[in-house]
């Protein structure tokens, strides 16, 4: 079962965050605990928000393997597994970032050629973004002292990882509707495959 088998349906950003919570918590109910009373400054829940950062950076490596093997809907399809870890990253820490920061116009390029080395620089940027961000939370199991995050600077950089992903998205070839879409297809896909224990 794939995206193939479904059809997309009209979906707004706060629905997406809103159904993807609803998935993630079907799939994994052992993670509402966690997200309910996740704290930033806390080392074990700083762990938490960097294997979240890793489940991004390990689709989009995916992501790059498709390009190398020139499968531009795969590309696409392992770009929107990213764009969901993502989301769940943002839920994590309580943020919903689309009520402080709309996607500024995404601007596509219609049938551009998703080639490796436009797949590697788009998925190079999320990467930095993730590891700025990442890279802000210092509590570590050794050590005695404990770092507070610079909430300030971290919810800047929070922000630039949103823009990216849409800027990316965009240079995918994706609108802001076709990203959506997508969205929905593989929605119905992990909604299919927890309900019937595919």
């Amino acid at each position: 079962m794939n995206i193939e088998n479904f059809t997309p349906f009209p979906v707004t950003i706060s629905e997406i965050f809103r159904y993807q919570k609803a998935l993630k918590f079907q799939y994994e109910p052992e993670a509402k605990e966690i997200f309910e009373n996740f704290d930033i400054d806390c080392h074990e829940d700083q762990e938490i928000f960097k294997k979240y950062c890793w489940r991004i950076t390990e689709e989009l490596g995916e992501a790059l393997e498709a390009a190398y093997n020139r499968e531009k809907q795969h590309v696409l399809e392992e770009f929107i597994d990213a764009f969901n870890f993502t989301i769940e990253l943002f839920l994590l820490i309580g943020w919903e970032p689309y009520k402080q920061l709309e996607p500024q116009g995404v601007v596509a390029y219609q049938n551009k050629d998703v080639h490796v080395g436009l797949t590697a620089e788009c998925m190079q940027e999320i990467v930095y973004d993730l590891t700025m961000c990442a890279n802000l939370l210092k509590n570590r199991q050794w050590r005695q002292s404990q770092y507070l995050v610079d909430m300030h600077v971290f919810e800047k950089r929070m922000q630039t990882l949103w823009r990216t992903i849409f800027i990316a998205a965009g240079d995918l070839g994706l609108t802001e509707k076709d990203l959506y879409d997508l969205w929905t297809l593989k929605y119905q896909v992990n909604k299919f495959r927890i309900e019937t224990k595919y």
